[in-house]
């Protein structure tokens, strides 16, 4: 079978960034089927244009690159960007020299499913629409769209008409199918396959590990920190991820428990809209055992997450978020065994289900506090605990594996007889 998927930030296994779709795409090929991916060679973490060939093979995967243009924040040139991949990516899936067999259309902009369902009708294909972020209920939220405008109709109207024209939704948020039930469309095409890592560890979280892959200067940054309790970070900083109530409650924590503060030591890994400012921040308020690292290569991202002591998945304050959380981070995180802090008001997460450590607030930097000063209470006993028992759950349902052979089952469904 010839799966090709559309997604303007999709990225081969490896690479900093969501490579969602170049770690299951690598599993089809295992499993038999051919996977082309179109993609913009522009990276929205890292902020920079990959170079090479217009198709590249990644691990079995076709990689078809466009050139969309560079932005930097959520404004016009991102959304000449979205529209350039649109059109471009229309004309590569028409040019292919092997017919789809299913065309896969991932969010989380709304055009892709446009794009998708062009070359679906094409082909005369199935079509599976991926919501991987429910726009524009969350632009909304986070201000990037204002409520009631004309703009979030519109959004709204593609959102529906990219629903109704699947045959197949997968959601990545686990409740996502409701908001497909809100706006009138038939929730029952829905299936759920989360996001998932790719790492493995050993059967033990480790004590200590010499951080040898590790970038030279991140290894700075722990050594610094050595004898601290390390609170980690490694993904993008943007709005939506709500890093600015971390430097809030470490101020709190400076003035009301000076001795947890003392003993913690806050690193934060990557790049994005609101770097900058948290940086400047964090050096205004004077917290000197808050450090800001680059984005690393995926490959060294495992020996950062054994340098941890408790490791944070943060998100901004947003009603969409209701629908359920699936970061590759917090698979990733669990996986590493060690005890994770999660911004969520759900209470079926996996970190509550594994009892894999705690949930805060989100936006809330009493809650995010408290948090902090739990864990850091907490005995090596029960931290290894916790890791050992997050990292079970990982194993059993949010590998690439186990979400691979559920798309697996999905494709052959929808198309029993490819070609």
């Amino acid at each position: 079978m010839h799966l090709l998927i559309v997604n303007q930030y999709g990225l081969p296994s490896g690479v900093p960034g969501i490579t969602r779709h170049g770690d299951l795409g690598a599993h089809l090929v295992r499993r038999g089927h051919e996977v082309t991916v179109i993609a913009s060679r522009f990276n929205y973490l890292t902020r920079a244009s990959s170079s090479g060939d217009p198709t590249e093979n990644h691990a079995g995967v076709t990689f078809r690159w466009l050139d969309t243009g560079a932005y930097r924040t959520n404004d016009r040139q991102r959304l000449r960007s979205m529209l350039s991949f649109t059109v471009r990516s229309i004309v590569a899936g028409l040019s292919l020299r092997r017919r789809p067999d299913v065309v896969l259309a991932s969010s989380p902009h709304l055009l892709a499913g446009v794009s998708g369902a062009v070359l679906a009708r094409r082909y005369r294909v199935p079509l599976v629409f991926e919501v991987r972020d429910l726009w524009p209920s969350v632009l909304v939220d986070l201000g990037a769209v204002r409520a009631g405008s004309r703009v979030q109709w519109m959004l709204e109207r593609l959102e529906r008409w990219c629903y109704a024209r699947a045959d197949r939704i997968i959601t990545v948020p686990p409740h996502a199918d409701r908001r497909v039930a809100e706006v009138g469309e038939d929730a029952t095409k829905c299936v759920h396959i989360p996001n998932a890592t790719t790492f493995r560890f050993d059967a033990t979280p480790a004590d200590d590990r010499s951080g040898s892959e590790l970038p030279p200067s991140l290894a700075g940054i722990f050594d610094r920190a050595r004898g601290r309790d390390v609170l980690l970070y490694a993904g993008a900083q943007g709005v939506s991820n709500g890093l600015h109530v971390l430097l809030d409650a470490m101020d709190l924590l400076r003035s009301t428990d000076p001795a947890t503060y003392e003993c913690t030591a806050v690193v934060l890994v990557g790049d994005g809209g609101q770097h900058a400012e948290l940086v400047r921040d964090a050096a205004a308020r004077g917290h000197e055992q808050v450090f800001f690292h680059p984005p690393i290569e995926k490959a060294a991202v495992p020996a950062a997450l054994e340098r941890a002591s408790f490791l944070l998945v943060s998100f901004a304050d947003a009603p969409t978020y209701g629908y359920g959380l699936s970061p590759n981070k917090l698979f990733d995180y669990m996986a590493a065994g060690k005890p994770v802090l999660l911004a969520s008001r759900l209470t079926d997460t996996a970190v509550d289900e594994a009892d894999a450590g705690r949930r805060y607030d989100p936006g809330s930097a009493e809650s995010l506090a408290d948090g902090i000063r739990a864990l850091v209470g907490t005995s090596t006993d029960e931290r290894r605990a916790m890791g050992l028992r997050g990292r079970a759950l990982v194993r059993e349902r949010y590998t690439i594996e186990a979400t691979g052979d559920r798309l697996d089952a999905l494709l052959r469904d929808l198309a029993p007889s490819p070609g």
